[in-house]
């Protein structure tokens, strides 16, 4: 089992993914060979339906809050 395979057990959670320069928290809608997916909140007025894509190779730590 690898760490793609273990995240998408995980599908539809809340997470946190932090990277070398940025944290992340959404739910994870997506994961696939090279990149991670999250529906994030809307930033201050902006659209609802914000989607962050994230490289696998820059994820350093996915913190599962709610299963």
């Amino acid at each position: 089992m690898n760490f793609r395979d273990m995240i998408r057990g995980f599908l539809g959670s809340e997470v946190e993914v932090l990277t070398a320069n940025d944290y992340l928290d959404g739910t994870l809608i997506s994961i696939d060979e090279t990149t991670l997916v999250l529906q994030i909140p809307p930033i201050i007025y902006g659209p609802p339906g914000d989607v962050a894509v994230v490289p696998l190779s820059s994820v350093e730590l996915v913190r599962v809050l709610a299963v």
